[in-house]
């Protein structure tokens, strides 16, 4: 019953709320606006390519460094078993 009463509270408070201006009115694009898209964009892909490449190398590592970890337990696992 609580959370009921909550999520009608919250409801009422979501329609009291008003839309307005955002952006400030005059506001115009500059005429270099292709050239900077276009830079923009570039930096975006060399930026993505960089993160998904990082991406891969570290996923690559980690799974190598965790099959190699496993591999060491169970060298060591049957001299452990006859002490």
């Amino acid at each position: 019953m609580q959370l009921f009463l909550r999520a009608v509270g919250l409801a009422s408070v979501a329609a009291l709320a008003q839309a307005g201006r955002v952006q400030h009115p005059g506001l115009t694009v500059p005429s270099s606006v292709d050239t900077d898209r276009d830079s923009v964009v570039k930096i975006f892909k060399s930026s993505y390519e960089t993160y998904r490449c990082a991406k891969d190398i570290s996923n690559a590592l980690f799974n190598l460094f965790s099959s190699l970890r496993w591999v060491v337990v169970v060298e060591n696992l049957p001299s452990v078993m006859t002490r």
